[in-house]
């Protein structure tokens, strides 16, 4: 009687730790989370690009602050979504190679401008998604998941915001502010300052 009981808890724990099981998502999700994961691949790799390329400062401790915050998103999205058994992708868009490419052609302030403006239409889209998405999943962990990249989005649209129409002159600017974080998620100020 003993090994069909320890057979029986065997199986029974191995069948209860499959996570495609219980906690598959819907089409629209799973898709929506794929959407997601190509969005913060971009604004990783534009980040890198403007935290090598920029001229101002600000704007390079901006871009390392893209994509460190996008990273983190990125990497607590793969984590949801390999409990969800939803496959993300690992590499640029073709769309996404193109933008990197006009991206990486301008220099100096110009390349400043161009980033700034990208971000701060990249995170006015990514975050009406994001807050989109959250009203609609049914998943609670994805509905969490989005609360807090809506939170992060908002806080680099606001930054970008305001860099963008600081004047190029800033670019020896020492005067810093600090950048706001939440109380719920600490990760989220890696301690840069931003001119004002």
């Amino acid at each position: 009687m003993r090994p069909l009981i320890s057979l029986t808890a065997l199986a029974l724990s191995a069948f209860l730790s499959l996570p495609a099981f219980a906690q598959k998502i819907d089409n629209n999700e799973a898709a929506a989370m794929k959407s997601l994961a190509q969005t913060s691949l971009a604004e990783i790799e534009a980040g890198k690009i403007a935290a090598a390329k920029a001229q101002r400062p600000d704007v390079k401790q901006f871009g390392q602050k893209i994509a460190d915050d996008h990273s983190r998103m990125l990497a607590d999205l793969r984590t949801l979504a390999k409990a969800k058994d939803v496959a993300l992708p690992d590499v640029l868009s073709l769309k996404d190679l193109a933008d990197r490419k006009k991206l990486e052609r301008h220099s100096g302030a110009d390349f400043d401008r161009h980033f700034l403006e990208d971000m701060v239409k990249d995170h006015q889209g990514a975050l009406k998604e994001a807050q989109d998405i959250g009203a609609k999943t049914k998943d609670p962990d994805f509905k969490a998941a989005m609360q807090r990249a809506s939170y992060i989005i908002r806080e680099d649209l606001l930054l970008a915001q305001r860099l963008a129409t600081e004047p190029s002159t800033a670019a020896g600017s020492t005067t810093s502010t600090p950048v706001p974080s939440s109380p719920s998620s600490p990760s989220i100020n890696p301690g840069i300052n931003y001119s004002k």
